[in-house]
């Protein structure tokens, strides 16, 4: 078990006895913080520590890993822009397969089983990826910070949450609003 040059940890695959391998590591907010920031349009930051526990056990040539990751995020909220903390904790498993296994470029269609899979390469599996690819796939896509936020008003720009504004709201219309007094036979 190794962090390298870009803090990611990584386990070696003769590391891994018959048995099995239980671990348990946390990743300071500093050296995550490094490892993504080569990651395109990061929009949240980590708040506290990223907290991992995996089981990991061999079989044939696959691998596959259980376990549980927990952290606070730093999100924005897409109504009303104010930043708020998100608590993440979800737990995952997930089927390693050697790289040159891997299905040719032909398409075909996955079934749930591929969809929870994924590939290593030159006998390491980087944990620290599994980790954070977990944690972005549990982050809202529209951040909320309270699922009743009002948001900002359209017109002046003022909080909603706090308190209101006044502002004359013109509606809206479409193209498409005389279709409701259609009547279908």
């Amino acid at each position: 078990m190794v962090k390298g040059e870009k803090e990611v940890f990584t386990l070696k695959l003769d590391e891994i006895p018959e048995e099995g391998l239980d671990l348990k590591w946390n990743e300071e907010v500093s050296s995550l913080s490094t490892y993504l920031k080569d990651l395109s349009d990061i929009d949240f930051d980590f708040e506290t520590p990223l907290q991992s526990e995996v089981k990991i056990v061999r079989a044939g040539r696959s691998i596959l890993i259980t376990g549980k990751v927990q952290t606070s995020l730093r999100l924005q909220c897409v109504r009303c822009l104010k930043e708020f903390t998100h608590p993440i904790s979800t737990t995952f498993e997930l089927t390693l397969y050697p790289l040159k296994e891997a299905p040719s470029e032909e398409e075909m269609e996955l079934g749930s089983e591929e969809m929870e899979s994924s590939f290593f390469e030159e006998g390491e599996v980087h944990l620290s990826e599994i980790s954070c690819e977990q944690i972005f796939l549990e982050i809202p896509y529209q951040p909320l910070c309270q699922e009743e936020c009002k948001g900002l008003c359209p017109v002046c720009g003022k909080d909603q949450n706090i308190s209101s504004c006044g502002c004359v709201k013109e509606e809206w219309t479409s193209g498409f609003s005389a279709l409701k007094n259609l009547k279908l036979d």
